[in-house]
């Protein structure tokens, strides 16, 4: 008769395994509840981050928009009503360097003769405003303004035309 081998029978009591098996509860309901709370707070937190942002972009847009919008408007109502000492200080530096307050004068002659304007949309990319001139005694005139942000102050000017 031959002696079985010990190398199929499992090791006797006391024998330690090769590694230690990780402990189980028999419920993974805890481990869910903490994935979970970890996602929620994460979407929270980046999505009210992407949120903010979005809604910051949104609002420096408007704020641009609206102040070219202002500064094109104050500017044409001060040459219609015959006050180019009050467009002239909306005017960029480098217009000024170029022109003194009687040849702005003479350069803006057309718009203060005109009778209304309308606005149109400002072109963020390009910082350009195109507004119909509308004249009492003649056709229409199309002026793009061009637009530019004063780096020290941050208000928006009038730079000349496109």
């Amino acid at each position: 008769m031959t002696q079985p081998t010990l190398e199929g029978v499992p090791p006797g009591p006391g024998a330690r395994p090769p590694f230690v098996a990780a402990p189980t509860e028999g419920s993974t309901t805890r481990l869910w509840w903490g994935l979970g709370t970890g996602a929620a707070a994460l979407l929270l937190f980046c999505g009210g981050g992407i949120a903010l942002l979005v809604g910051l972009a949104i609002t420096g847009v408007r704020a641009v928009e609206d102040q070219a919008n202002q500064t094109v408007t104050r500017y044409l109502d001060a040459l219609e009503r015959g006050k180019p000492a009050e467009a002239y200080d909306l005017v960029c530096e480098e217009m000024r360097k170029r022109y003194d307050l009687d040849e702005f004068q003479a350069l803006e002659r057309d718009v203060t003769t005109s009778t209304g304007y309308t606005l149109g949309e400002v072109d963020l990319n390009t910082l350009q405003m195109p507004v119909q001139l509308e004249y009492a005694s003649g056709p229409d005139r199309s002026v793009t303004y061009q637009l530019t942000q004063n780096s020290s102050t941050g208000h928006i000017e009038i730079c000349g035309t496109a």
